[in-house]
């Protein structure tokens, strides 16, 4: 190792992380510091601590432990990989190696990276608490818990969990949070009191047979209903043609027009398939 990476190194050991960092709240926010470690290929050799006239002194692990005050040598660091980890208020930026410090650090493309970041998740929850947490129907509620428990149907879940399959991460910022979980929790005591749903533990539910049955004969319901709805239509427009014809028929319409049928007929037989 050179002397300009030994002397980076001590320069980023002045500004070492202490043994816990906050990640969150205030605290976080006021984070700024730096982690250095050692790597061979994907394995941690050592955590740095300090840098010492013959090599870089740390805590080894070795066997799932550490190993406080060792010392690799800077001649046996050829092919290893000198990590440094930014910890900068919420993020944290990896380097592979001094020279990638080097690019995003002096440079402050770091920060750059950081706004981005930032602004890739605010806008975009700025825009979901700008609207309503709509929830669908209860039969649909219903089709997304069986859809997300058909690979584990006797495992349990919970409001929270099924608000996140819904809506994703993002509605645990919404400012009508509390209110819309406790819709949700009403949807599924609704299930429990109609035997979709069974809660063997408090706040828990499962699902059992009849909920597919429900929503199969609510399928069938709904099948019913757009075939009445297709079928209703097609004799409206029939009969409209039938009278027409019968107007033209019997002189009470006049045209001159002459009309091939064959489209109109094609049309018709398809609303009835």
């Amino acid at each position: 190792m050179n002397n300009f990476k030994i002397n980076t190194i001590k320069k980023i050991l002045d500004n070492k992380c202490p043994v816990t960092i906050p990640r969150s709240g205030d605290k976080g926010k006021a984070v700024n510091c730096y982690s250095i470690s050692l790597y061979s290929g994907d394995n941690p050799i050592l955590l740095v601590n300090e840098i010492g006239e013959k090599g870089l002194i740390g805590a080894y692990f070795e066997s799932n432990e550490f190993v406080y005050n060792a010392t690799v040598p800077f001649s046996l660091m050829d092919g290893m990989t000198v990590r440094i980890d930014h910890y900068h208020r919420l993020t944290c930026h990896i380097y592979s190696g001094i020279y990638d410090y080097i690019i995003h650090e002096w440079t402050k493309f770091y920060i750059l990276q950081e706004l981005y970041y930032s602004l890739k998740n605010k806008v975009p929850q700025f825009f979901f608490n700008r609207k309503r947490i709509q929830f669908q129907t209860r039969m649909t509620i219903l089709e997304k818990i069986i859809t997300k428990q058909a690979s584990a149907p006797h495992r349990t879940f919970g409001s929270l969990d099924l608000m996140t399959y819904l809506y994703g991460m993002r509605w645990y910022l919404h400012p009508k949070k509390r209110e819309a979980r406790e819709k949700l929790d009403l949807y599924l005591e609704s299930f429990v009191a109609s035997g979709e749903l069974v809660k063997p533990v408090t706040l828990e539910y499962k699902i059992t047979g009849k909920a597919i049955a429900t929503l199969e004969q609510y399928q069938i319901e709904i099948a019913r209903e757009k075939d009445n709805a297709r079928t209703q239509k097609a004799i409206a427009i029939l009969t409209f043609i039938l009278a027409l014809f019968s107007g033209v028929q019997s002189n009470i319409i006049e045209t001159t027009y002459k009309f091939n049928l064959d489209p109109l007929i094609k049309f018709i037989i398809s609303l009835f398939e």
